[in-house]
């Protein structure tokens, strides 16, 4: 149990649930999960590059502080790893972890395995920061999937 458990404080802290007051007034207001008009995200017929690219809504501090952390949690960087803000890119790496953009076929917190790639879909970050136990079964999902 000590091991499922030992990197989670570093997604869990307290500082994730406060409300950032100053930014929540300046904020746009971000598209609902499924109602994104964008064409959706596609498999490039190319080489799939080893590692992870994620796919996400566009950051605000708050949300970058949590990607960062659970990013942290799995030994990744935020630095290193590809991050595209917007749902209009295609999957170029062999792990893609997707927040936010989905349908009604589309499983959460489900590892989805195509031909040479592994797509993760999740709910987008701002939920997250707000759901404690949304946030407990994606890294569960994320431990086992980077053995972390």
């Amino acid at each position: 149990m000590k091991e499922a458990t030992e990197n989670l404080h570093l997604i869990l802290t307290d500082q994730l649930y406060k409300v950032d007051e100053i930014g929540a007034t300046n904020q746009k207001k971000t598209p609902e999960p499924g109602q994104s008009k964008e064409r959706p995200l596609e498999t490039k017929e190319v080489t799939l590059s080893p590692g992870l690219q994620v796919i996400t809504e566009p950051l605000t501090d708050t949300s970058r502080a949590t990607l960062t952390k659970l990013l942290k949690a799995i030994h990744q960087d935020i630095e290193t790893t590809s991050v595209i803000e917007s749902w209009q890119g295609a999957i170029l790496f062999e792990k893609t972890l997707i927040f936010g953009h989905q349908d009604e076929e589309t499983k959460l917190n489900s590892l989805q395995e195509k031909e040479s790639y592994q797509i993760l879909h999740t709910h987008n970050i701002s939920f997250l920061d707000n759901h404690k136990e949304a946030k407990i079964k994606l890294w569960l999902v994320l431990k086992a999937w980077f053995n972390a």
